[in-house]
């Protein structure tokens, strides 16, 4: 046996054995409530390039989406059915346009491999549906991230939403503006708005509200994500930046919010 294939042997046992400390550790963690929708703020990337002197203006993200695959993971083998992800916010606009050019450029590659996957029968039951602005988007994203949509759809394992092009504040204007419009058909007379109505149109209204906020980068705002939907959401904030968040990382975060349940339950009964 050579150098290659001891090490390839090697890595396969490890891996087993990996996956059967989490399965353990997942049957106990199970024991407690699990969050129905857990969100992720996805802060530090740029930090992370820099502590690393990595080169390249998507270095950090390209390690970010890295984090993406395992804690996808992670969540799938927990039982979570919903992720959120905060993606690309309508702030990050706001950024140079040859870092903006690179983080897109980068997604839609990604969005591109996933659909590749999703043909082949690789996604393994999950589903991905993309919310926000996506109008502001180039017409080549938007087409590969609605294809992506469609080859998902029927898919029920773990939902995966991507806020892309994503604010509270834009979301509640369009949420409103949407509500008028059904609710005023003929166009003429007083429109009353319930807050049902404004949340049936929200971009992420096909999913439930977060249970759990996890920041990373050390952070403790929400930076215009979700403030409407995760009123009674517990935060969870991490000094690790969001390509160094790990398996430990998620379960400490879970852990959290079993022992918070008294107070959560107690909240939303108020609310």
């Amino acid at each position: 046996m050579n150098t290659l294939e001891e090490v390839g042997e090697f890595t396969q046992i490890f891996d087993a054995l990996m996956s059967l400390m989490r399965k353990f550790l997942f049957r106990v963690l199970c024991v407690g409530p699990i969050p129905t929708n857990i969100s992720f703020i996805m802060d530090g990337n740029r930090r992370f390039a820099k502590k690393h002197n990595l080169k390249g203006l998507d270095a950090g993200h390209r390690a970010g989406f890295i984090s993406v695959k395992y804690i996808l993971q992670y969540c799938k083998e927990i039982g979570v059915p919903y992720v959120t992800l905060y993606a690309f916010g309508m702030d990050n606009f706001k950024r140079g346009p040859e870092e903006v050019k690179c983080v897109m450029d980068l997604m839609l590659e990604k969005v591109e491999l996933a659909i590749h996957q999703a043909v082949s029968g690789n996604l393994k039951g999950v589903r991905i549906i993309f919310a926000g602005d996506l109008n502001s988007l180039n017409e080549r994203f938007r087409a590969a991230a609605q294809k992506l949509m469609e080859l998902t759809e029927e898919n029920r394992d773990l939902i995966v939403v991507v806020c892309v092009a994503y604010s509270t504040n834009l979301e509640i204007v369009h949420a409103v503006r949407k509500s008028c419009v059904k609710k005023c058909k003929n166009g003429d007379g007083a429109v009353v708005l319930e807050v049902s109505d404004v949340e049936g149109c929200m971009y992420t209204s096909a999913v439930p509200d977060p249970d759990l906020v996890i920041r990373t980068g050390g952070g403790d705002r929400l930076s215009n994500f979700m403030t409407w939907q995760t009123s009674r959401s517990l935060l969870h904030r991490t000094e690790a930046l969001w390509p160094e968040l790990g398996l430990w990382h998620l379960v400490w975060a879970i852990l959290k919010f079993q022992r918070m349940q008294d107070c959560l339950q107690k909240k939303k009964k108020l609310d």
